[in-house]
């Protein structure tokens, strides 16, 4: 996996282009590109016609992801029936 990060201006933050936070978070694009349109808004810099997102929007999104991922795993486990999540336990 290739991260690439950019530092713009006197600013010593880091930016990620696109293509670096869809293999970050390994998402579909369509969603990505929801996602990153709803959470940066228009915080970006376009830069060598690539969009720029800030560390901020990155972590953010990877927050998302796990809240989600989250989420996913505890109905999963609602749905089980109760014998199967611990059968050692009586």
């Amino acid at each position: 996996m290739k991260i690439v990060e950019y530092l713009v201006g006197e600013e010593s933050n880091p930016f990620y282009d696109f293509s670096t936070i869809h293999q970050i978070l390994k998402i579909d694009r369509s969603k990505l590109q929801r996602d990153l349109r709803r959470v940066s808004g228009k915080e970006f810099i376009k830069y060598k016609n690539q969009h720029l997102y800030k560390k901020e929007t990155l972590f953010t999104l990877m927050l998302e992801q796990i809240f989600e991922r989250l989420d996913k795993n505890n109905e999963i486990e609602n749905e089980l029936p109760k014998d199967t999540l611990h059968p050692n336990e009586t």
